[in-house]
Order: structure tokens, then C-alpha cells, then sequence
């Protein structure tokens, strides 16, 4: 059984487009976006704005980044503007959701049940399962 080695991945609305390929990376500080998404969401590098952050790969490569964005993420009933951080490399994800997100929506995210788990004052406990 190596269902805990796969990475979580889903499928949800960001600017009320569904994007797929999104993975929910616990070790990850910031949310990531290529810039190659900008366009699906009809925006351009004119809609960034500066950011002084440095940005560290998990072999300790520094780079800038482009810029930052924010975008309405949608997880089941829950919605919420997030920032992004975008970054010229392409990347085997589409978007990258981290910490940020995941505790400012109150995730739960579990690799091992390939699920994320989540509470909505609307709805309870919601549960979305992974690709």
C-alpha cells in the first residue's frame, strides 16, 4: 500500500473556472501559480503586483518571482481570495495551494486517504476526494 506517497491532488474553481491538477502541498509556505495560468484566468502580467518575497525550491534554489496576484479559490461551498505567488517555471501541477490557504480555510488535507476535509458553516463537514 502506497496510497500516502502519492501526492494530493484536486479538481476546483479558482475565478469560476474549474482547474484541475491542483496540489495541496502541506510544506509549502506561499500558494504557487505558473505564469503560464495567468491567461486561463484572463489575466495578464500587467494584473501583478510587485512582491519582494524570495521564493526557495526543495533543493534550496532561490529565485524572484514574476509578481503576486489574488484570485477567488473555491472549495466546495467555501469560498476565498487568495494570494499567489506567481513564478515563471513550468511545474508537473497547475496550482499549488500551501499553508496560506490550507489554514485560512481551515483544511484538513490527507495524503494517506487521498481527501481533503473541511468545515463550512453552511454545509458542516465537507469532504473532497481526491483525483
Amino acid at each position: 500500500m502506497k496510497g500516502h506517497l502519492k501526492p494530493l491532488l484536486l479538481t476546483l474553481m479558482i475565478e469560476g473556472h474549474e482547474v484541475n491538477k491542483v496540489l495541496i502541498d502541506g510544506g509549502a509556505v506561499v500558494n504557487i501559480l505558473p505564469r503560464t495560468m495567468l491567461k486561463r484566468f484572463g489575466k495578464s502580467m500587467d494584473d501583478l503586483k510587485p512582491h519582494n518575497i524570495l521564493i526557495s525550491d526543495y533543493a534550496g534554489k532561490s529565485s524572484h518571482p514574476e509578481g503576486m496576484i489574488l484570485l477567488d479559490v473555491q472549495i466546495g461551498s467555501v469560498k476565498r481570495t487568495t494570494m499567489f505567488i506567481v513564478t515563471p517555471s513550468k511545474a508537473n501541477f497547475n496550482v499549488l495551494l500551501g499553508h496560506e490557504w490550507i489554514h485560512g480555510v481551515g483544511a484538513v488535507p490527507s495524503k494517506v486517504h487521498q481527501k481533503i476535509f473541511f468545515w463550512s458553516d453552511d454545509e458542516g463537514l465537507e469532504v473532497l476526494e481526491a483525483d
